[in-house]
């Protein structure tokens, strides 16, 4: 199927927002949270992941109480220096990704107690999924020389690390390591991934990928092969990307619900949001920057970080508050109690019906 957003357009904060809630995290200096890089909802807890400032996964309760967190302590048995990326079972499991000592562990989401490693069967995937119903595991992993993949970039792997099976195979764009760490997700009973630097979804099916969404923004577009196959090395590529004089898309953050799929992207050092109706097939697409405030939050729009029951989950920061522009009843509350230094403000919002 393919999805055109069409160009930019200017909207505002109702137009994209209905039914919201905000969710202040607890401080404490236990509870101390820097960046957010991964966020996840499950059986009304809120799991953190934290790789800049604490290198720790923290657990708050859904009202924002701080409860526990897994922190970097070292290389021992169930430790780790520099979480990845996490994923959470069903089955009542928690896995962390450490690609800086290349290990994959498990652990108890209830007590958050180390069970065992997972053994990789190639070292440092960029990101990873866990197929509960088989106890099997997906990897992606970058094209690298003299590898036993080859330009293979998806491997399942049981949790001895061997391997079951080895799919897609990446252009010359897949040797670079810059992309979303959560790229694979679960949708409707399968797995789904967009590799890097490719504007296409594809759907693994246990010994198959096929493409199932073909995505596309209106003037703006991915990078040309051609700059992947020449350059020299990764260096080269994201300075050309980065600084050069061509508007490319570089990163990608999708997030599918029943009603929609969402497009977080980001051109040079600018968040743009994309939105498909999947009712009525209307597109949307905005540079973030250019949403419109009309509902007095005194914040930058929070792009979504993430799902939860069919909400997008956002996130607002305390210093990118503008007090004397908040006119929002709840938030104006919260102002009373926080300060810059505080922790995130988390936000579930339902999309507003203009959207769907």
């Amino acid at each position: 199927m393919t999805i055109d957003f069409g160009n930019p357009r200017n909207v505002k904060f109702s137009d994209m927002i209905g039914e919201h809630t905000f969710i202040p995290l607890e401080n404490s200096d236990s509870s101390l949270v820097g960046t957010i890089g991964q966020i996840e909802i499950f059986e009304n807890r809120i799991y953190l992941l934290d790789n800049e400032k604490t290198n720790a996964i923290l657990v708050f309760s859904l009202q924002g109480k701080f409860l526990t967190k897994l922190e970097a302590r070292g290389n021992g048995p169930g430790e780790f220096i520099s979480p990845h990326a996490f994923k959470l079972s069903p089955k009542g499991y928690l896995y962390v990704l450490d690609r800086t000592i290349n290990k994959l562990m498990t652990y108890r989401l209830a007590d958050l107690s180390f069970i065992e490693e997972i053994k990789l069967p190639y070292p440092s995937p960029l990101s990873f999924a866990v197929m509960d119903t088989q106890d099997w595991f997906i990897y992606y992993y970058p094209i690298r020389e003299r590898s036993d993949l080859g330009k293979k970039q998806i491997v399942i792997a049981n949790k001895k690390g061997e391997v079951i099976h080895t799919l897609y195979e990446g252009q010359a764009s897949g040797k670079i390591l810059h992309g979303n760490p959560d790229n694979i997700y679960s949708y409707d009973n399968e797995f789904r991934i967009y590799p890097y630097f490719t504007n296409r979804i594809y759907r693994i099916q246990n010994d198959s990928v096929s493409p199932y969404y073909n995505l596309y923004w209106g003037k703006y577009k991915m990078p040309d092969e051609s700059l992947f196959e020449k350059a020299k090395d990764s260096n080269t590529i994201m300075k050309e990307i980065l600084m050069g004089d061509k508007d490319w898309i570089r990163l990608l953050y999708i997030y599918e619900t029943k009603n929609a799929l969402w497009v977080k992207y980001y051109i040079k050092r600018d968040f743009y949001l994309a939105c498909w109706d999947k009712l009525t097939q209307e597109t949307h697409n905005v540079k973030a920057e250019r949403i419109i405030d009309d509902l007095g939050w005194g914040t930058p729009f929070p792009l979504p970080v993430g799902i939860y029951n069919q909400q997008l989950i956002g996130i607002i920061y305390p210093y990118d508050i503008v007090p004397e522009k908040v006119k929002e009843e709840t938030l104006r509350g919260l102002l009373k109690h926080i300060t810059e230094e505080s922790n995130p403000i988390i936000v579930l919002y339902k999309p507003s019906k203009i959207i769907l």
